[in-house]
């Protein structure tokens, strides 16, 4: 909503902090122009960036001539996509970059970190259904905690928004006033059009193009058992209450946490399985990004086909069935 916007311009989900930052001792100084070319060749090459829909040729140009410093290098992947939209002001939006958002805003002072918070047990029902996250809900509750902590941290900055998914769903227009007067931008009603994407990659990418619904709110509700909701609020544990969500169901026996915990160990071990050759290029190869993804989306894509193949599971999640319908929006 915000990159309809007519000047500002939100870039896709660029992982830079998982593909880029973490790996900088990987790929050494940016200083030097053979290991910048290095960088700029891997990056460039993977789907991900590919997704983004901007011109590689002149955002290869741009990266080899200016981006010689990790700080340079996402200011020009930033700077290329607003130049590609016509627009002032960029901005990015992977959700994992919660965890990287006090370096972005030691980078960018005066920066504005918009923090989205969403129920747990809908984020939870929603990662159920994702072919690339864990299948324990106890391991996608520990992931919602995480990052709304680490989002959290920004909070003592003058640019923090916190923003809550069920206030924006049910109140679409008076919430993106609220955030462009935080901008110190005049609110768009073209910010509430639908629009087509140039590049349609999944449904759920589809999906976020369409008008703003309250019809993922409370999802949950026939996504989940009893014991996973206890199992998720659980693991959310303090920070439950602390974002102002309520408790619905009674807390998790004994006996439901240990299967609970058991089932995450398991879960995280057949991962590490299933993704190994992946797992093998990020431990031995870390600058291989095109062969590690390679490895990442074909084993994706295998669950995908899987999951078409299996009938759509009718309640509960990944735990306790493997018939599963992972085309639920996170």
């Amino acid at each position: 909503m915000l990159n309809r916007h007519p000047t500002l311009a939100i870039c896709g989900e660029t992982q830079f902090h998982r593909h880029v930052y973490s790996r900088r001792r990987a790929f050494g100084s940016l200083a030097n122009p053979k290991n910048r070319e290095r960088l700029v060749h891997e990056y460039l090459s993977t789907d991900r960036v590919k997704r983004l829909g901007m011109d590689l040729s002149k955002l290869r140009e741009k990266l080899l001539r200016e981006g010689d410093s990790y700080r340079a290098f996402f200011t020009c992947l930033m700077e290329h996509y607003a130049e590609s939209q016509g627009k002032q002001r960029y901005g990015e939006k992977t959700p994992q970059h919660a965890v990287f958002a006090e370096t972005l805003c030691d980078w960018y002072p005066g920066a504005t970190i918009i923090h989205l918070l969403r129920d747990p047990r809908d984020v939870v029902a929603s990662l159920q259904r994702m072919p690339w996250a864990s299948d324990s809900v106890v391991t996608n509750a520990r992931v919602w905690v995480s990052q709304n902590v680490a989002a959290q941290l920004s909070s003592h900055r003058s640019g923090y928004l916190l923003v809550r998914y069920e206030t924006l769903v049910n109140r679409p227009e008076e919430e993106l006033a609220r955030i462009c007067a935080h901008l110190d931008e005049e609110y768009s009603p073209l910010m509430l059009v639908p629009q087509e994407e140039s590049i349609v990659y999944s449904e759920r990418s589809k999906r976020s193009q369409m008008v703003v619904t309250t019809e993922r709110l409370g999802k949950w509700k026939g996504q989940l058992t009893e014991e996973e909701v206890a199992l998720i609020e659980w693991a959310a544990g303090e920070k439950l209450g602390a974002f102002e969500y309520q408790a619905a169901v009674r807390p998790p026996s004994r006996l439901a946490i240990a299967r609970g915990l058991a089932f995450a160990v398991f879960d995280a071990a057949r991962r590490r399985i299933n993704y190994f050759p992946a797992v093998l290029y990020r431990l031995l190869w870390p600058t291989k990004l095109a062969k590690e993804e390679f490895w990442v989306f074909r084993r994706i894509r295998e669950q995908e086909r899987d999951a078409t193949a299996s009938d759509p599971m009718p309640s509960g999640s990944k735990q306790s069935s493997n018939a599963t319908n992972r085309a639920d929006n996170l």
